[in-house]
């Protein structure tokens, strides 16, 4: 029963392995990670809608200016036109023209100062949110050093196991260690057990006293299994 006793020393390091393995892809470190960069990734999203907010209000606010610089232009040339226009109804029109060119750039004035309001709260929020972006990215790269550290614990033991289970499988025959591996991806929870008693360790199924007897006067060369489970047991 020597080789499946070895046997059982590689599946033992097999266990730890994939243990090890789940705590690498659940590392609370990484979890921390995770949460920074995903709190960076929205205040930088956020920073650039602010920032091109704030571009189409300048663009808009220049428009306006360029706009309101044509309708003063325009009320110029009408109210020098307007001097010399001797005719009422032609004096009348061009005063019309002109409040509505007037009536137009105050608008133009009063959207122009709600533009401005906003670019300044905009620009406010955006001085905000580069304070917020620069304790964002310390705290990201504070949790990315933590989590590079974590996974290094890890990443050196799964290290250390996967050369002890190579030292281990060294003196398993070929033959036992293939019919091992495939008997563990069936039963990933052991392919290989000790009898508690007359309980299989694996299927946790009790074997009757002849099934022992049989098991155990197996001849050289042929390894027990459990009848109700099929793994190997180590008698």
């Amino acid at each position: 029963m020597g080789a499946l006793n070895d046997l059982l020393s590689v599946q033992t390091t097999d266990i730890e392995l994939a243990q090890a393995a789940f705590r690498l892809a659940h590392l609370l470190e990484r979890e921390a990670f995770a949460t920074a960069d995903a709190h960076l990734r929205a205040e930088s999203a956020r920073r650039d809608g602010l920032t091109a907010e704030c571009s189409q209000i300048e663009s808009e606010i220049s428009s306006l200016e360029s706009h309101s610089a044509d309708l003063d232009a325009q009320v110029a040339r009408l109210e020098k036109q307007l001097k010399t226009v001797i005719a009422p109804r032609e004096a009348e029109a061009l005063q019309h023209e002109i409040s509505q060119r007037r009536s137009e750039r105050s608008a133009h004035d009063d959207r122009e100062l709600e533009l401005m309001e906003s670019l300044e709260q905009k620009r406010s929020m955006l001085e905000d949110v580069a304070r917020e972006i620069a304790a964002s990215t310390e705290r990201r790269e504070d949790a990315a050093r933590a989590l590079r550290a974590a996974k290094g614990i890890v990443e050196a033991e799964i290290a250390r196991l996967t050369e002890q289970r190579s030292a281990q499988a060294l003196v398993v025959p070929d033959s036992l260690l293939e019919t091992y591996e495939r008997k563990r991806k069936a039963r990933p929870e052991g392919a290989v057990a000790t009898l508690h008693g007359p309980t299989c360790g694996s299927c946790h199924m009790d074997l009757a006293r002849t099934e022992i007897d049989a098991l155990r006067a197996l001849p050289e060369g042929e390894h027990p299994e459990c009848p109700q489970c099929g793994c190997f047991i180590v008698l």
